[in-house]
């Protein structure tokens, strides 16, 4: 995917990212690292259950006093980005 290709299924998919993105790039050239990170980002976002669960676990991790909870609240976060990222290569 282009960067270019990448924007444009950022602006139709999950436009609430676009200023994100935007933001992230600050006006130069995305490297293949940003587009790869874009891509996780791209597909998390454009699926509202899923970007829901991982904003939960993050506030849950967040919000609790317990080292364990929060360990496995990240824990989770992290297999879940791990999987999608593992479904784009």
């Amino acid at each position: 995917m282009t960067p270019d290709q990448l924007r444009a299924a950022i602006a139709a998919d999950c436009p609430h990212r676009l200023v994100d993105y935007d933001r992230h790039l600050a006006s130069r050239q995305p490297t293949a690292a940003d587009v790869q990170l874009w891509r996780i980002e791209h597909a998390i976002s454009s699926r509202p259950d899923l970007e829901a669960q991982l904003d939960e676990l993050d506030r849950q991790a967040q919000d609790t006093s317990d080292y364990a909870e929060a360990k496995s609240c990240l824990e989770q976060t992290s297999r879940i980005r791990h999987q999608i990222a593992e479904g784009l290569t």
